[in-house]
């Protein structure tokens, strides 16, 4: 048997950037359409709302400032998950405030952003975490593969560790390719091939195909 840590998912900058620059926006709009609406339309006991809605625009501002010019330095560092969790707590008061007064339109808005945005930030959290893959007599299990997690080695044609990089290839068509944490020990990598490729001719007797 073997076990390979391998590294977690990467999470691609572009993405953490436009959740920012979407959750930026969002609040630059709803802060500044709140500040523009006619006090007599808002009513007198909601005046308040004007100084709420400049707080909310903004923040949005210089969230949108901050992913464009300071992304390196503040989106690509710890920092992000403070900022992540500035965006859950004023998503998550706007959510709540509307459904208060039954303002089912900001509500629909804040609460489409706050589901997207703790799930961003969830993944961010978790996406690095190192993964590990288990090669027994049964089969090759992977986590964080979704439904091919567990995988016989009926199904696999072929496997291959060369560079840091896990290689499973399988009889669907379906290629995986994973880099080896830094933090696993040498392996052997001829022992390693030479396993599967045993576990693999042994077993190709029990393929089926998918018609």
């Amino acid at each position: 048997m073997y076990q390979i840590l391998l590294e977690g998912k990467q999470v691609k900058k572009n993405q953490v950037t436009g959740m920012h620059l979407m959750a930026g926006f969002l609040l630059l709009i709803m802060g500044l359409f709140t500040w523009l609406v006619p006090n007599a339309v808002k009513q007198a006991e909601f005046n308040f709302l004007n100084n709420i809605g400049l707080l909310y625009a903004a923040f949005g501002f210089a969230l949108l400032i901050i992913s464009v010019f300071f992304n390196k330095k503040i989106i690509q560092s710890p920092a992000n998950f403070g900022l992540r969790i500035a965006e859950i707590l004023l998503f998550i008061s706007i959510l709540a405030y509307s459904f208060i007064r039954k303002w089912y339109l900001p509500a629909a808005y804040s609460g489409a952003a706050l589901l997207g945005i703790i799930l961003a930030y969830y993944w961010e959290r978790n996406g690095k975490k190192t993964r590990r893959a288990v090669f027994n007599d049964k089969g090759i299990f992977v986590t964080g593969l979704g439904r091919k997690s567990d995988m016989t080695w009926q199904d696999i044609k072929k496997v291959m560790l060369r560079h840091k990089v896990l290689t499973i290839d399988c009889k669907d068509n379906k290629l995986f390719q994973i880099n080896v944490d830094h933090g696993q020990e040498a392996i052997n990598q001829e022992d390693f091939e030479a396993y599967c490729h045993i576990q693999i001719e042994a077993k190709k007797h029990l393929y089926k195909e998918d018609w």
